[in-house]
């Protein structure tokens, strides 16, 4: 009777969970699988409140390894998932009004995944945030021109799994899973589910909103943080890098400038330790565009005015 497993990892946020799973409705034909990822004990008595609050077709897990973050338990999830769909969910986002009755004709689809726009807020303020427009852009483009490039775009740079149906199957013939660290945990899974997936469809319905606050991962600002996500960089351009015809690969222009930009916020040593290790893996940091000066421009402004909305939500650790 099962036809989705909603795989939600969740780290001292009950409040916000108890929310996601308010927005999802009880039916026999829903499975929830809720994976706490060792969450601090000053949440227990609010996490079992809203285990209390809701159990029907939830099922709550521990993460019991010797690892710890969302990845670890997003693949516990996995192996529960009794599905034959998969929709991946943060514990601090949720689902938007009728979620289920805009993909209800998409379960019956012979498609491996279906794609949707999501949206985003800030949760301070209630105002829409800017989180969701570069997946919904993608969306976008290729509904508006769909060609190989913009198809790639599509496969390769949709990183997170949320506002996607994903056929178990595809996860499970192509041992699929998501890398057990710290940050960017997502990557590598999204980038092998675009490579292994036939025919998929890009749905107009917005299912998702992603939230911002200062607690999120997104916004921490350390070195073990940013290590991770340069790891999973390399790992991810080598991997399309090998994969793909030489001239799909190049029409993902991939580089490192970003990453290099990024590491200022941890100092000029990590810049100089960041560019050696991006030159050592052969990837891209400068294109001539970045010399017109219009193009730098537009960059140089883009930058401040997005790490303007953000600079509130940074969380800088040691």
């Amino acid at each position: 009777m099962i036809k989705l497993s909603i795989i939600i990892p969740h780290y001292n946020s009950p409040l916000l969970l108890g929310r996601l799973l308010k927005s999802i409705p009880q039916s026999n034909k829903i499975q929830v699988l809720v994976i706490d990822d060792k969450s601090d004990e000053k949440y227990e008595v609010e996490y079992l409140e809203v285990k209390k609050n809701h159990n029907t077709n939830i099922k709550y897990l521990n993460n019991n390894t010797n690892k710890k973050g969302a990845g670890v338990c997003r693949n516990i999830g996995i192996q529960e998932a009794l599905g034959e769909w998969v929709l991946f969910a943060d514990s601090d986002d949720y689902f938007t009004s009728n979620f289920y009755a805009n993909i209800q004709k998409y379960l019956e689809a012979t498609d491996d995944v279906i794609f949707f726009p999501p949206t985003s807020i800030e949760l301070d303020t209630g105002n829409i945030s800017n989180r969701h427009i570069g997946y919904k852009t993608l969306l976008e483009k290729y509904l508006n021109n769909p060609n190989k490039k913009t198809e790639n775009f599509l496969r390769y740079k949709f990183s997170p799994p949320w506002s996607k149906l994903i056929k178990k199957r595809l996860i499970k013939q192509n041992d699929i899973y998501f890398d057990e660290v710290i940050a960017s945990n997502d990557v590598m899974f999204s980038t092998k589910i675009g490579y292994c997936m036939e025919d998929f469809i890009v749905a107009n319905e917005v299912i998702y909103c992603v939230t911002r606050n200062k607690g999120s991962l997104t916004m921490i600002i350390s070195d073990e943080v940013y290590d991770s996500r340069l790891y999973v960089f390399i790992k991810y351009y080598h991997y399309l890098k090998d994969k793909l015809p030489d001239n799909e690969f190049e029409n993902l222009r991939l580089s490192g400038r970003k990453y290099l930009i990024m590491s200022m916020n941890l100092g000029i040593k990590k810049v100089i330790k960041v560019f050696i290790e991006l030159s050592k893996n052969n990837i891209r940091i400068v294109e001539l565009k970045n010399f017109n000066p219009f193009w730098f421009l537009t960059r140089v402004r883009n930058v401040y005015n997005e790490n303007k909305i953000n600079k509130k939500y940074y969380n800088k650790s040691k």
